[in-house]
């Protein structure tokens, strides 16, 4: 066995051995699906072979989050797994005989449990070892993202499809080069840039891409402005009957992505656009840079 692939198989184990605790999301579906359970109870609905849920539920339990990831990070980001590496590391840790604690994360306690090597497996397939981040990105990273946020960022960028198209990968280059951001915000842009970047298709104007995307928010927030304007005359039945479309849009989202959109084009291009509108009042408006933007926003949301 490989000596690196010995080190990430011990790690993972070591990581097991010393339990998984809930991350919120999981224990929020747990208590919604399974009314609150206690401890003995959810014990209980783990070692119950007749339930269809039990399959899915561990699963779910098994399935590493970000502060696992963030602990093996340091360990596995500086080689390239290939597939047969991974498989290499799961024979390892599927035939060493693991106890573990799964853990509620609001103290209502522990559950120790049995690792089968099925839940073994499951767990690295979901690291994605041999997911390898492009040595550009990885320099970019090193360079430019605070020191406190390179591991999330690279753990990020791993559990994302992978980036290989050079114009991409440029951008991407640039986003970390002149974002400046050096707090949990810069994770919000990472999130939108990653997600931007997978939904575009190679070739296309990244800018106007961008732009399209900040207006499809802008008229977003139109709508919900002339929605909250009729609802101070009509209830939402009667405008239903009448024929109005009622739907709900995220107001503090839709600003939040605009500012994202324009930061990103400014540390990319150097530059935004900004549109003629029409508000709620159905007056046409000019939006002549940031300023006009702001306002907007803010009488918007």
């Amino acid at each position: 066995m490989k000596l690196k692939n010995k080190q990430v198989a011990e790690k993972i184990i070591a990581i097991l051995q010393n339990g998984l605790t809930l991350n919120a999301a999981t224990q929020h579906y747990i208590d919604s699906t399974f009314s609150n359970p206690s401890v003995d109870e959810f014990k209980e609905l783990l070692q119950d072979e007749s339930s269809c849920e039990t399959d899915s539920l561990m699963e779910l339990l098994f399935f590493p989050d970000e502060s696992v990831q963030l602990e093996l990070e340091g360990v596995i980001e500086d080689t390239h797994y290939q597939r047969r590496d991974e498989q290499e590391i799961q024979k390892r840790v599927c035939s060493t005989s693991l106890q573990t604690q799964i853990r509620f994360s609001d103290g209502r306690g522990k559950l120790e449990m049995r690792v089968a090597p099925s839940n073994a497996a499951q767990f690295i397939e979901r690291l994605n070892l041999s997911r390898c981040l492009d040595p550009k990105l990885r320099s970019a990273i090193a360079r430019h993202v605070h020191r406190g946020l390179q591991t999330r960022c690279k753990v990020r960028l791993r559990n994302a499809r992978p980036i290989i198209s050079p114009d991409k990968i440029s951008f991407l280059q640039t986003v970390f080069t002149n974002l400046q951001i050096d707090n949990d915000d810069f994770f919000d842009h990472l999130d939108f840039t990653v997600s931007f970047l997978d939904e575009l298709k190679d070739e296309a104007d990244m800018f106007q891409a961008l732009m399209t995307r900040k207006k499809r928010y802008l008229q977003s927030l139109q709508k919900a402005k002339k929605l909250d304007n009729q609802l101070t005359q009509h209830n939402v039945e009667t405008l239903l009957l009448s024929g109005e479309r009622v739907s709900y849009i995220d107001k503090a989202d839709a600003c939040k992505k605009i500012q994202i959109i324009d930061r990103i084009s400014l540390a990319v291009f150097g530059k935004t656009e900004f549109f003629d509108l029409m508000p709620a009042d159905e007056q046409t408006i000019t939006l002549e840079g940031k300023d006009d933007v702001g306002k907007l926003l803010k009488e918007m949301g």
